[in-house]
């Protein structure tokens, strides 16, 4: 008999009992959670073909929020964009998804995006979107679709006639979440972006992140905050640079930026020279070899995804 799963919190009650859960974020493996619970997900990775993903963690399952050892929330399957590219994040792990016409397609799942409109407690109303993957023996998988309606200002018909017209929702959708630099780390530079601004409530307001080009998403600051708080948001049809002009230490782990957007492309070659000051001490770098596009090599490492 056919049957409907979806990875919720109710799905694995067995997190409730634990109280391991010492971080904010706390990762769960597939081997600690009892069989009843894991079964239905090890289902799920095998019919997404988890064995053909290049260094699947199975001690990242699930994601949990926690404080004080309390479960706050369950993170299990969702879809996101991840730059140019439709994703499934599961835990630490993400699998390709494919879009043909009004399917969308993961390992041997194939399924169609439902939309539905909810409303918040504040009584303004949103799209909500799933999909729901179905297998050959006609069991069902419902993953919520993480839309970035707040970013867009998007509505249920937006969604629906995106849908409908089986167009591309890649746009429509939230950046997969993951590690922010700080834009001192990127260090002085310039650096292209993606056309999308992705934005959440922070603990001192809304918090703007920058999106590179090559997969990193960065904190804004200073002039770039600005900017962004004036309501002015990126022309998809131009180029869009992030100029990191100086670098500032004040003290330990406090640092000054000067920073701006650019609507152009790398100004590879340019001739200035950019201050970076160390411990309140200026230095001028001397004849720098180039200007940074994209890429820090000191920090490809530290890339979450």
């Amino acid at each position: 008999m056919a049957t409907t799963i979806e990875f919720n919190g109710s799905a694995f009650p067995s997190i409730i009992l634990r109280d391991d859960l010492t971080q904010t974020w706390n990762n769960i493996r597939l081997d600690s959670l009892p069989p009843v619970e894991s079964e239905p997900l090890l289902k799920f990775l095998e019919l997404i073909e988890y064995e053909k993903l290049e260094n699947f963690n199975p001690d990242s399952v699930l994601l949990v929020k926690a404080s004080s050892c309390v479960m706050q929330a369950v993170y299990a399957a969702a879809i996101f964009r991840d730059g140019e590219s439709i994703v499934l994040k599961l835990g630490d792990n993400q699998f390709p998804i494919t879009q043909k016409g009004d399917l969308l397609h993961c390992g041997k799942l194939k399924g169609k995006v439902v939309v539905t409109e909810e409303e918040d407690l504040s009584g303004n109303k949103y799209p909500k979107a799933t999909c729901s993957f179905v297998s050959k023996n006609r069991d069902v998988f419902r993953v919520p679709i993480q839309l970035a309606s707040r970013d867009l200002n998007l509505t249920v018909a937006d969604v629906e006639a995106t849908v409908i017209n089986e167009e591309p929702i890649l746009s429509l959708l939230r950046q997969v979440p993951g590690n922010s630099f700080k834009m001192h780390e990127l260090g002085v530079g310039e650096y292209q972006l993606h056309s999308y601004i992705s934005s959440s409530d922070g603990e001192y307001g809304t918090v703007y992140k920058l999106h590179l080009l090559d997969g990193r998403t960065v904190l804004s600051r200073g002039n770039v905050t600005i900017l962004l708080e004036s309501g002015w948001r990126p022309n998809p049809e131009k180029p869009l640079m992030l100029v990191i002009s100086r670098i500032e230490k004040l003290a330990e782990n406090k640092f000054t930026v000067d920073c701006a957007l650019r609507e152009r492309l790398p100004m590879l070659g340019a001739s200035t020279r950019p201050v970076v000051t160390v411990d309140a001490h200026s230095r001028t770098v001397p004849e720098p070899e180039l200007v940074t596009v994209g890429v820090n090599d000191s920090l490809e490492d530290e890339i979450p995804y």
